[in-house]
């Protein structure tokens, strides 16, 4: 629950579970090609612009998200990580001008990714859970809750009190130096003689089995889909689904619309396009 292990200073947890994460999207996504009968090198090719075009991606999106430094700190803004939306937003069009330049349908090429792309969240999921980041709200209310500066501040640690609960047992508390233990010693909820940080709700956790559940349902149901760009458009409709509702407990994106976060705006409008794009297709078909 570290950002760096201890004696291999240059490999960090999150890091290790990306390269295995798209390795296995790498390997999974060559395996649907030749079944699919594409040539496997266009795979080898698309893989280093996918992940080179989400890691530029991601450093746009912290441009319409400054508020989060008040939430995470400077230290997780810092920290190298890939944002699954990075992912979603740039990476598609850029799989999509590459199919148009290689002659292979972009709706196929994106199909062939679907899949392995939630996989590799799956995996990544697991790294944010070793890193401690995007760790989740408080699962009870603190005492020192109520004097934190700023109404938006502790709604984005507590945001739905409903779910209190003292002994939950899924609760997890992040070790002294994690990012949940920095931020919770930034807003004065605890010292910096604590060992830890107060419960958090594991949101890396929740979205992890989601993921794994979203991924054997889809891979059952892949062959009812048989016009091309089903199989994405399922599968981004479900995530967005997904991310939204765990948005709710998360606690490293600041609200920018009510209780909103602006990844949940970014559900909102991906969820919403694929609804429009399905529904198109059946009416033209």
């Amino acid at each position: 629950m570290y950002p760096r292990f201890d004696t291999l200073t240059f490999i960090t947890p999150y890091g290790l579970m990306l390269v295995i994460g798209l390795l296995a999207c790498w390997l999974l996504a060559r395996r649907r090609a030749l079944k699919s009968g594409i040539d496997a090198s266009h795979i080898d090719l698309v893989m280093p612009l996918v992940f080179a075009v989400s890691v530029l991606g991601t450093q746009v999106l912290a441009i319409f998200t400054p508020n989060n430094v008040a939430i995470t700190g400077a230290a997780l803004t810092t920290h190298a990580r890939l944002s699954v939306f990075a992912l979603l937003l740039f990476a598609i069009p850029a799989l999509s001008v590459y199919a148009r330049l290689s002659g292979l349908s972009s709706r196929t090429l994106l199909d062939l990714f679907a899949l392995p792309v939630l996989g590799c969240l799956v995996l990544i999921r697991l790294g944010c859970f070793m890193a401690g980041c995007c760790w989740g709200d408080l699962v009870n209310q603190s005492p020192q809750l109520a004097n934190i500066a700023g109404p938006g501040l502790a709604a984005q640690v507590f945001t739905l009190p409903w779910l209190a609960a003292d002994n939950l047992w899924t609760a997890v508390s992040f070790p002294a130096g994690s990012f949940a233990w920095r931020q919770h010693l930034a807003l004065g909820l605890i010292g910096p003689e604590a060992t830890g940080s107060l419960p958090v709700h594991p949101t890396q956790l929740y979205e992890c089995l989601l993921l794994a559940v979203l991924f054997c349902v889809l891979l059952r149901l892949q062959g009812r889909w048989i016009a091309a760009g089903s199989s994405v458009l399922v599968t981004l409709g479900s995530y967005a689904v997904l991310r939204f509702f765990i948005e709710f407990l998360r606690a490293d994106n600041a609200l920018v619309l009510g209780r909103l976060t602006f990844t949940q705006l970014v559900c909102i409008a991906l969820f919403s396009g694929c609804v429009m794009v399905m529904t198109a297709a059946r009416r033209s078909a």
